[in-house]
């Protein structure tokens, strides 16, 4: 008995053993062909073991996918090891269901759209369908996922993939999936959720796409200049090089070495993104620096930060605080002046090793309401300014605000103003010169429109000795109109008069 059963057992190993052997060319020409087909590749494929009792389990090695045929292209798939597990009967139906496929060393290399024309070339193209398949999941942990540019000059865009997950729902329908990658710069971690697919087999960057993500401890003092950590939230949708992509990002303690003065930063933003190369459009953001409104508009394209390349935007505030923006460029425990500013800019940062606050280019206008300065000594000397302009010299209450506006243009860490104006109660001053954001000079030259003469800027006897004098100074319908020289430093401006210009002016 135990003979006859031992030979049973025999004749069944050898019987399963010879259906393997059978099956395993059989089974290398199905992968083969339902690879080249779903994905429109070339496959290459080597070793492939099969084991089919008491379920399917394969293990195979080195598995290349060639897109179009194209061998002057990285691969588009290569996978060091994949492993298969599906149930016996699951797998021998139409379409075969395969409860687990895993990958090991997985790359993923995306064509750039021109590759593989309209799938022509690819081998088998036209052949007879082979029976389709259902992945139940995947696991591809430790994955590269990189893009080849359309255009050869820009580098490809990499993500170092920790964790990907994937499941099926259907034939024909997106596969969800579960990843966690690395973000290049700056560095940090992505956790996304959505949908990726079907496959577009003709054009792979056409694939669909949508999910959510979080982004979390992005540290942004790898840009030279600027310091922070940022974390974002949104969602995403769209073929792969044309993402529309709604969020929020937050950097709470957002810097520029300027000042080294932290300020939180928030904005809204909706943005079209390249997911093949990074590329990306900014439709208007809204962004709120401490609690100062303002929108940016733009493009932006991958590295421009850190590599020859610009960043173009339009910048526009109608009304914030003074001090949020302050804050940032200049240095001490209080900012110089306080008030409500509005403005309208190009920003133009071009490339160089430069810090971004000294590369950062600017073209503009703007407006500064309600400014008083900090500074006593200063205020003291705005406010009597304005006291004797309205001829009203013994009057010593400081609490005047100033109005300023102009034009300006950045570059290389000077501010120029060419025409900026400030006006006080019975003052109109027009100044034209330049403002050192690192060194807080200053270097304006203009004139001084008062409304008071003279005289009434006086009291006692120096006014009655001084009214002779009035139609000296007085012109155009003002007062008095003098020629000044605005020098020093921010911190200790002087105010003088040009008084040789204004003898040759008479």
């Amino acid at each position: 008995m135990l003979c006859g059963a031992a030979g049973v057992v025999a004749a069944i190993g050898i019987a399963s053993a010879v259906v393997v052997y059978r099956f395993q060319p059989v089974a290398r020409d199905y992968v083969i062909a339902a690879l080249r087909e779903r994905y429109n590749s070339r496959v290459e494929l080597g070793d492939l073991h099969i084991s089919l009792f008491p379920s399917v389990h394969a293990v195979g090695q080195n598995l290349v996918l060639r897109f179009g045929g194209r061998s002057d292209l990285p691969p588009m798939v290569r996978v060091q090891q994949f492993t298969l597990d599906a149930d016996f009967v699951s797998f021998f139906r139409n379409p075969r269901r395969i409860s687990l496929l895993r990958l090991d060393g997985l790359e993923i290399h995306m064509p750039p759209r021109s590759a593989g024309g309209n799938g022509s070339s690819a081998p088998g193209a036209h052949e007879k369908p082979v029976a389709s398949f259902i992945l139940d999941q995947v696991v591809a942990d430790s994955a590269v996922i990189s893009t080849t540019p359309t255009d050869p000059a820009k580098d490809p865009l990499v993500f170092n993939i920790h964790e990907l997950k994937m499941r099926s729902v259907g034939i024909g329908r997106p596969m969800s999936f579960h990843a966690r990658l690395e973000n290049p710069k700056p560095p940090g971690l992505i956790d996304t959720n959505g949908e990726f697919g079907p496959w577009n087999a003709i054009q792979p960057r056409d694939t669909p796409v949508s999910g959510q993500y979080t982004f979390r401890e992005a540290d942004l003092s790898v840009f030279k200049g600027i310091s922070g950590i940022l974390s974002s939230d949104g969602k995403y949708h769209g073929p792969l090089d044309r993402l529309e992509v709604q969020g929020t990002a937050d950097v709470p303690d957002f810097a520029l070495d300027l000042a080294h003065q932290p300020m939180p930063l928030h904005t809204e933003f909706e943005a079209t993104v390249d997911g093949t190369n990074g590329d990306t459009v900014l439709h208007p953001v809204k962004a709120r620096l401490g609690s100062s409104s303002f929108e940016v508009s733009g493009s932006v394209a991958r590295g421009a930060l850190e590599k020859n390349k610009e960043i173009a935007l339009d910048a526009r505030e109608p009304s914030g605080l003074l001090t949020d923006f302050l804050r940032l460029t200049v240095k001490g425990s209080k900012p110089p002046m306080t008030g409500r500013i509005g403005f309208r800019t190009k920003i133009r940062i071009p490339p160089g090793p430069a810090s971004v606050a000294d590369r950062v280019q600017l073209d503009g206008n703007f407006t500064l309401n309600g400014v008083n300065f900090t500074s006593t000594d200063v205020q003291d000397k705005i406010a009597g300014l304005s006291h004797r302009a309205q001829g009203q010299p013994e009057n010593h209450d400081p609490n005047v605000p100033a109005d300023f506006r102009g034009n300006f243009h950045l570059r290389n860490g000077v501010l120029g103003l060419p025409d900026l104006t400030f006006t006080l109660p019975g003052a109109q001053v027009a100044l034209a010169g330049r403002y050192g954001l690192r060194s807080g000079s200053l270097d304006f030259k203009g004139t001084a429109r008062l409304d008071a003469t003279v005289s009434q800027m006086t009291t006692g006897v120096k006014r009655l000795l001084l009214k002779p004098l009035d139609p000296l100074f007085r012109r155009d319908g003002a007062g008095v109109l003098l020629p000044i020289r605005i020098s020093g430093t921010r911190g200790e401006p002087s105010f003088t008069l040009d008084i040789g210009q204004m003898f040759r002016r008479h």
